[in-house]
């Protein structure tokens, strides 16, 4: 596993990622995701994170719901079951 952004993009440069895919658990439990193709993946989507429409998510109405998704290193690892090489966090 990750510890740091550097080991994260690292680890996608070495094993020729394609996409990054976050995933997380909405409001009612239901798994969810967003995936972003790995060349657009850098320091700063690990830093300031990924914006998403959380009322989708059941976690805000629609007036307020933008929110932001903020990766954890910990978290990545190959997703072995992707056909495109993907990192999952």
């Amino acid at each position: 596993m990750a510890k740091s952004i550097q080991d994260v993009l690292a680890l996608i440069q070495e094993n020729h990622i394609k996409m990054v895919d976050f995933k997380m658990v909405d409001i009612n439990g239901q798994y969810r995701h967003v995936t972003i193709p790995a060349c657009s993946f850098d320091e700063s989507v690990m830093e300031k994170g990924i914006g998403f429409d959380a009322s989708n998510y059941g976690y805000a109405v629609v007036e307020k719901s933008d929110m932001v998704f903020i990766p954890d290193p910990d978290t990545a690892m190959i997703d072995p079951f992707c056909e495109i090489p993907t990192l999952t966090i």
